[in-house]
């Protein structure tokens, strides 16, 4: 964990070294500041003279006093200051630190594999980032400083003790033992509840997130208390885990207590007999009491640390946890260069497999010539979306290769490829800013007039004037302020503004209405002339001015070619095209893939259902 940080705090560690000496500082002030009360016990209001190394002091016991207070005075003054320099410094190093690793978490997080995004819940990334980075700022603000100053405190107090008298200080240090097996046994006990506290918190943000995002669901549906209760649950898990730390913290600062407590009455009753008989001055004893009372402070300080030092160690271990994991796509340590591409792709004996093994492309073979105009068709389930995702790389092959103008482009840098792909999803998403800036995410330095430029070639200037602030126009998370087909005209828009040579349309057209649908058409016709546009689609009509559409079944590309040769072939595109038209008699059966091109349609009831095989 310390190696995994390590980077994080060498930028700091200038300031962070200056602070902890400031803490050495405030320690030594802590060991000096017993030592004037002694010599005004012993030597002002005792008859006890000054040792030969104070002989400069003054020797009338008025101006004594008045020096040995002036020294107190001092010895806090230096204190204070130390203490303030070790405080802010300490803290401003360690809010670097901690910024650096949530900076760094998040570019971590985002860079991984689009399999990475899909298995972890978004929630508990969240909490990651926010709750889990939180406990381990407060610990390196608020605990490291506390904590190096205290064991530096309680190091040289043990030390003195043993130098004044080794006696009394292994009689106040009788029950180190047992305080030494009581830290170890609570911080592990804290330590382990802190951790399933966490992860329950990471629960609760999942829930609560997943709630949140699909609340239009959760309305419609009227679960409300559905979730509520679920998210209750969730809380409530974490709620019993922090009280569980709650009762070991203070099961544990009652014994730190009890143990200095035993300590200081047996070193008071044997040093009291001690300076009645003489063998002990009362400023020895003074000095002696300080130092222990100064010894258990620390122990007592450190003790209700270890609460915030735990949640700190658990966080740091959920946060090191993602930090070590890579599913990044990977990338060859010296990439083919690519200025812009003409746009030819190839993919030759494509396999794709789930990691569980489920197999979803089973040796695909297609060829889209640059500037050309590919559509997939299929049933849902059949592949399309997956081969759609394996050009930009979100994920790679399990075998075969796919290439851009000749060459696999796993032999190209991820910013290259990408930089020559615009897509356009299902469900685009918008950002929570105006219009114009949407329109050109994307496109670095791209200004408002790009964005003008963009809409204006694609058609849909006038659509965009007719927001209620044009361009201007403040679009609200997840764009949830505009319609479906607003949003989707927004990311044709935002494609157009990319000049991409590839582009990639992922069912654009579903969900629109007639009227919608023709103004998105339209932009779609414009946005993919002269470049290699590959249009994955349920809507047939979307596909009808396509050079060459592909027909996957079963992970494969069961039939090839033009709209009318497709229709001619009377296979699975034709029956699609029927179902379409309205025609009932065209409903898909189950073995609907094995017998497309032999055997008639059928239809299957079970109950009031028909069966469809998606």
């Amino acid at each position: 964990m310390i190696k995994t940080f390590r980077p994080y705090v060498r930028p700091a560690r200038a300031m962070l070294a200056t602070g902890l000496l400031a803490s050495v500082a405030v320690a030594v002030m802590e060991w000096a500041a017993p030592w004037p009360l002694k010599f005004i016990f012993d030597s002002v209001l005792g008859h006890r003279p000054l040792p030969g190394w104070l002989g400069w002091l003054p020797a009338k016991r008025a101006s004594l006093l008045l020096a040995l207070a002036g020294a107190m005075v001092v010895v806090a003054a230096g204190r204070a200051v130390a203490d303030y320099l070790s405080n802010r410094l300490v803290a401003t190093a360690g809010q670097r630190v901690v910024l650096d690793i949530r900076c760094q978490l998040f570019r971590h997080i985002e860079g991984q594999a689009l399999s990475f995004h899909q298995r972890r819940r978004t929630g508990d990334l969240l909490a990651r980032l926010g709750g889990d980075v939180q406990a381990i700022q407060s610990a390196v603000v608020n605990a490291v400083p506390t904590l190096v100053r205290n064991l530096l405190t309680l190091a040289g107090m043990v030390a003195i003790l043993l130098v004044i008298d080794w006696r009394y200080a292994l009689l106040a240090l009788v029950l180190a033992p047992v305080l030494a097996w009581g830290t170890r046994y609570y911080l592990a006990r804290i330590k382990s509840v802190q951790r399933r506290a966490r992860q329950a918190d990471g629960d609760a943000a999942s829930v609560a997130q997943e709630a949140l995002t699909a609340i239009t669901a959760v309305q419609a549906f009227g679960t409300e208390d559905v979730e509520a209760a679920r998210y209750a649950a969730a809380t409530g898990r974490g709620l019993v885990e922090n009280r569980r730390a709650i009762v070991a913290q203070s099961e544990f600062t009652p014994l730190v207590t009890l143990a200095s407590t035993v300590s200081t009455a047996l070193v008071i009753f044997f040093g009291a007999s001690a300076v009645m008989s003489g063998r002990l001055t009362p400023g020895d004893l003074l000095v002696f009491m300080a130092y222990l009372k100064g010894m258990y402070s620390p122990v007592r300080q450190l003790s209700k640390l270890a609460g915030v030092v735990s949640r700190a160690q658990a966080a740091s271990e959920r946060v090191v946890e993602i930090l070590a994991t890579e599913e990044r796509v990977p990338e060859r340590r010296r990439p083919r260069p690519l200025g812009r591409a003409r746009g030819t792709l190839e993919l030759d004996d494509v396999h794709y497999s789930y990691p569980d093994g489920r197999a979803v492309l089973a040796g695909v073979d297609l060829h889209v010539r640059a500037g050309t105009r590919q559509g997939l068709v299929g049933l849902s389930g059949s592949g399309k979306s997956t081969l759609l995702r394996l050009v930009p790389r979100f994920m790679d092959p399990s075998s075969g290769a796919v290439r851009l103008d000749g060459v696999d482009i796993s032999e190209l840098a991820l910013t290259d490829l990408r930089r020559q792909v615009a897509l356009v999803p299902q469900e685009p998403y918008l950002f929570r800013a105006t219009v114009w800036e949407n329109i050109v995410y994307g496109s670095p330095g791209a200004s408002r007039e790009a964005a003008v430029a963009a809409a204006s070639a694609a058609g849909l200037h006038d659509f965009v004037e007719s927001l209620p602030e044009g361009y201007g126009t403040l679009v609200t998370e997840r764009g949830s302020n505009l319609s479906g087909g607003q949003r989707q005209c927004l990311a044709i828009a935002r494609a157009m503004a990319r000049n991409a040579p590839v582009l990639l349309l992922d069912e654009p057209t579903v969900g629109l209405d007639a009227e919608l649908e023709a103004v998105v058409l339209a932009a779609l016709e414009r946005l993919a002339e002269g470049r290699t546009t590959i249009t994955v689609s349920h809507q047939l009509l979307a596909l009808r001015t396509a050079d060459q559409i592909a027909v996957l079944s079963n992970g494969q590309v069961s039939e090839s070619g033009t709209h009318e040769q497709l229709l001619a072939g009377r296979r699975v595109y034709w029956r699609l095209d029927r179902l379409q038209r309205g025609d009932s008699g065209a409903v898909p059966t189950a073995d609907w893939h094995e017998r497309a091109s032999t055997s008639s349609p059928t239809k299957e009831k079970h109950g009031n259902y028909r069966h469809f095989r998606y």
